[in-house]
């Protein structure tokens, strides 16, 4: 930690270079018992060396298994061997001495780790190991008086937990993280208290454990070579400094601070799909800023309560009451609790709400830094989706400083819950120099507006010609109806088709694969598709599209308009005159 050219490599003696490896110099003498594996007993007595085999899968005895300097005081190193022994210098090396056996280890247990304190240049933490004599105990101490004396902070460890590995938290001293045999414990109070961090990681030895402290990441490795990264502990932190027992409705944990970019997509598509079925790469982090909050109840529906408060008198052997036709017809349309996330920036404008679960507990969800999606909204799923089609996304927001809070929507109204959290969305400084991001921004919302209408009106269009294909179906039920209606209605068609070449482009020519005059719909995607994936300036090009795609759009909206006001108005008033089955679309029929 003093010097980045320094290595320090563990035998049977510590060894250290100062040319990251190219040279080695033994900076102690033995530090181990130097007993002989093969004179120890097992299953009762020492056995011929004759009868030992797979002797390979044995780690060689007597060897130093960690090793640790003091980040606080250069110079103040801890080793751990495998026989039993902590032993500590002072003086970079010159002198060793034995620490104390800690109160409560059996004698020659394996120590698993050792951990110099990231704050104190007399405490360490040490990791003892006893399995292989039958011994499942968690072993972990402390030591503040550089190995003269320990205490335990095992706390309330599960019996039969082994550990393996423990790391401190370099801004807060109660903090420590634990890998064992069973997961990645955190403790929020020096080794009181121990908790799981279940959220992801599997049941699985955690036999190393390292902290980034740049992005506060904790990252895990496990006896299955898999590595485990949880992403931003630092609301931890704040767990560990009470903020949990607050008493507000909900709690939204500090924010760290969010990278502006745009993520890279390697291989066609998320996952990378085209590499077949044996490729595995893992996730990456999940992109954004995340938000990370607290709900001490689940926010509950009337029906849930009701349910509730009717199984406590069953449990009491009293009769349930029938609860009313109003209250449950109150009970059948009530929507279920929201939780969102209310992004808002600088001036307070709100930019995104981001939705998470209602229920108690911890929660996390992340925000992807852009403005909401201005596609038309859908409740119906597609039933096979292309993998590299991915979901709709709005275009980016400013690097700058905003805000977020938690609002609970529910029956009794919308209201916060929570206090604000400011973080900022710092750019990542790659772009081309002179760019001007806010611009950048404005541009790409301006895109947006107009994809937005043009989207409506591209659902309205396609709703004219849902309608007029049930109209039609409809005159051929209608005997009444006037045979000039189906000259009428082909008419109409034949303009319906004229609005949509202008509006989604030539369909007959794409089908062939023929080239044809840009549509308005495809201008805007054109402008979307090849900028909303940048940070870069709009080209000429980019701005030359998004405005001939403007004024053609304002031309086409009232043409569309006046065809649904007038001649398919018409139609439908003549078709409901006429005695015809009902449609989707039409009015009401009067009295």
């Amino acid at each position: 930690p003093h010097d980045p050219d320094r290595l320090y490599f563990g035998s049977q003696r510590l060894w250290r270079s100062d040319n990251r490896g190219n040279s080695w110099t033994p900076v102690s003498s033995d530090l181990t018992t130097n007993v002989n594996r093969y004179e120890l007993e097992f299953m009762g007595r020492v056995w011929s060396v004759d009868d030992l085999i797979d002797n390979g899968a044995m780690s060689k005895y007597a060897t130093l298994t960690g090793i640790s300097e003091s980040p606080v005081s250069e110079g103040i190193i801890y080793v751990g061997t495998d026989d039993g022994l902590v032993q500590v210098t002072e003086d970079g090396g010159t002198t060793w001495r034995r620490a104390a056996n800690p109160s409560g280890l059996p004698e020659g247990a394996f120590i698993n780790d050792v951990e110099a304190s990231q704050h104190d240049a007399g405490t360490v933490f040490a990791v003892g190991d006893n399995h292989k004599k039958g011994d499942f105990s968690p072993y972990v101490f402390e030591s503040n008086d550089h190995g003269n004396t320990w205490h335990s902070i095992a706390g309330d460890l599960p019996d039969g937990t082994i550990g393996w590995a423990i790391e401190q938290d370099h801004v807060l001293p109660n903090l420590l993280f634990l890998g064992s045999e069973f997961g990645l414990y955190v403790s929020p109070n020096a080794g009181v208290n121990w908790y799981m961090l279940s959220g992801g990681a599997p049941t699985i030895p955690f036999r190393d454990i390292e902290i980034q402290r740049r992005d506060n990441d904790v990252v895990g490795a496990t006896f299955g070579r898999g590595f485990y990264v949880l992403d931003d502990y630092g609301p931890l932190r704040d767990i560990a400094g009470g903020v949990l027992t607050s008493s507000q409705e909900g709690i939204l944990l500090p924010v760290r601070d969010a990278w502006w970019y745009v993520p890279y997509v390697p291989m066609q598509a998320r996952g990378k799909p085209t590499l077949g079925s044996d490729d595995y790469t893992a996730s990456n982090p999940d992109f954004g800023a995340t938000f990370t909050y607290y709900l001490p109840e689940t926010a509950t529906t009337a029906r849930e309560k009701r349910r509730e408060a009717e199984r406590v008198l069953r449990e009491q052997g009293r009769d349930v009451s029938f609860p009313g036709y109003d209250v449950l017809r109150d009970e059948e349309v009530e929507a279920d609790p929201q939780l969102l996330v209310i992004v808002r920036d600088s001036q307070g404008h709100p930019v995104r709400w981001v939705e998470g679960p209602s229920r108690a507990g911890l929660h996390r969800v992340n925000w992807d830094l852009r403005y909401p999606p201005p596609d038309p909204i859908t409740q119906s799923s597609p039933g096979f989706v292309p993998p590299w089609v991915s979901s709709p996304q709005g275009p980016l927001a400013a690097p700058g400083v905003y805000s977020a809070e938690l609002v609970l929507v529910s029956s009794a109204g919308v209201r916060s819950i929570s206090s604000l959290q400011q973080f900022e969305v710092r750019p990542v400084l790659n772009a081309p120099s002179g760019t001007d991001f806010n611009a950048v921004v404005v541009f790409q919302q301006e895109a947006s507006e107009l994809y937005r209408r043009v989207s409506g009106a591209g659902t309205e269009l396609e709703g004219v010609a849902d309608r007029l294909r049930d109209m039609r179906a409809a005159l051929t039920e209608t005997p009444n109806a006037d045979p000039a209606l189906f000259q009428r209605f082909d008419a109409f068609a034949e303009r319906l088709q004229g609005l949509q070449v202008r509006l989604f482009g030539d369909r007959v020519r794409q089908q062939l694969n023929e080239s044809s005059s840009p549509s308005i719909r495809g201008r805007v995607n054109r402008v979307i598709q090849g900028h909303w994936d940048t940070r870069q300036t709009p080209t000429v090009t980019h701005r030359r599209n998004l405005e001939i795609a403007e004024g053609e759009f304002v031309g086409f909206v009232r043409e569309l308009r006046e065809l649904i006001d007038g001649e398919l108005a018409d139609l439908e008033s003549d078709l409901e005159a006429a005695g015809a089955p009902w449609t989707r679309g039409r009015q009401l029929p009067t009295g």
